[in-house]
């Protein structure tokens, strides 16, 4: 039986009206009294109640199944990008011993300084690479931070605490029964969101954390690389937003279309350098056409 308003007033209800067709003052207080009752038990009706929305635990876990692969992977590349940076660093070491132990043999340090600027070279890929991983696992952990539950969804802790009217006692016990069933339901689903929440979160800082002291350690490398640059007078040509040099430049490919005046160099593929005003690599980049 539903909780719609009793009628106030049916064709079958008696009333006494003479033949003139004017009631009499007893009819009219019998009307207006079955005119209170009918306002009491509409009074004592209880309002609707909205359905509160389920949350979805298989997206979510979802989410978190993709969240932990990409975890994985991110991990596998860091580690193999962690054993390049360890031989690149032993040949750098090597490399510093022999100039070390021949600081005035001039002759010789072209070799050596060739490996020290691939292992320059090897660092600043590494570097970018990581960087591009970094912002490209932000997002997703941006996304997965989010709450789960949708706008709108009622609280489970704020349970309705209304008591229900005579009538929805009397006929809807079993509606009332499910409906409390669903928001305890929805409380526990809640729990297990906050949970899952909360091993996310200490999943991203990690993640983050990792990432960040891998992509300073890199930084770290290349400072002390161009310090022994520096040392041994290699100074970079400057490339990126300056004309094209022929003399110290090499062009490996021509955009066009890129809003610059042609022959400006766009991006620097390869460092060059100059040493004693002479060039000792030349600089590999794009040009705008």
């Amino acid at each position: 039986m539903s909780d719609a308003a009793p009628p106030f007033w049916t064709p079958d209800a008696p009333v006494d009206a003479p033949r003139g067709g004017a009631l009499s003052a007893e009819s009219i207080e019998r009307i207006l009294a079955d005119f209170r009752v009918w306002l009491g038990e509409l009074a004592s009706l209880p309002a609707p109640k909205a359905e509160p929305q389920a949350i979805d635990l298989h997206s979510l876990v979802a989410q978190f199944t993709a969240l932990r692969h990409e975890v994985n992977l991110q991990t596998k590349a860091a580690r193999s990008t962690l054993e390049q940076n360890s031989e690149a660093l032993t040949e750098l070491r090597t490399a510093v011993e022999q100039l070390q132990e021949q600081p005035e043999a001039d002759d010789g340090l072209d070799p050596l300084l060739k490996a020290v600027v691939d292992v320059y070279d090897n660092l600043a890929l590494a570097l970018r690479q990581v960087e591009k991983q970094r912002e490209a696992i932000e997002s997703p952990l941006r996304e997965l931070m989010a709450p789960p539950v949708a706008p709108g969804l009622p609280v489970p802790s704020m349970k309705p605490m209304r008591k229900p009217g005579f009538f929805s006692r009397l006929f809807n016990k079993s509606r009332a029964l499910e409906v409390e069933d669903v928001w305890n339901r929805s409380e526990a689903a809640c729990a297990a969101s906050q949970a899952f929440q909360q091993r996310l979160a200490e999943s991203s800082k990690l993640v983050r954390s990792s990432i960040d002291g891998l992509i300073a350690g890199y930084r770290m490398s290349l400072a002390r690389v161009e310090r022994i640059l520096e040392q041994y007078e290699l100074t970079p040509i400057a490339t990126e937003g300056e004309a094209f040099d022929p003399e110290y430049m090499e062009v490996v490919e021509v955009v066009g279309d890129s809003g610059q005046p042609a022959g400006t160099v766009l991006e620097e593929v390869r460092r060059g350098y100059v040493r004693d005003e002479v060039v000792f690599r030349y600089a590999q980049v794009k040009v705008a056409r």
